[in-house]
């Protein structure tokens, strides 16, 4: 009877991790980034708006633009679905590239 409980917990366990989808990060460029308010006003628009999505992180980037990253459950996000889940803040922020990490 353990061995068949033990079996069957094992079981269990491999398919929730089979049905558990594995983070894809994206990255890329996007302008217009100045300040913490800017950072959290992508980051929740993102969030909210993309399916899956775990973290956005914008970091300091080169003298053109900073550098996006979105980590999510999911590996249907380009830099349009990411453009227009802006919604009204892409005439303030323009995501320049998007692309997943290889």
């Amino acid at each position: 009877m353990k061995k068949i409980l033990l079996t069957l917990s094992l079981l269990s366990a491999a398919l929730q991790a089979a049905d558990t989808p594995k983070a894809v990060t994206y990255e890329g460029k996007i302008t217009g980034v100045v300040c913490v308010s800017c950072k959290e006003h992508v980051a929740g628009a993102l969030k909210q708006k993309l399916p899956g999505v775990v973290s956005v992180d914008v970091k300091p980037g080169d003298a053109e633009a900073n550098k996006l990253i979105i980590v999510a459950n999911s590996d249907a996000i380009t830099k349009e679905s990411a453009t227009e889940a802006l919604g009204t803040y892409a005439k303030n922020y323009s995501i320049v590239s998007l692309a997943k990490k290889q």
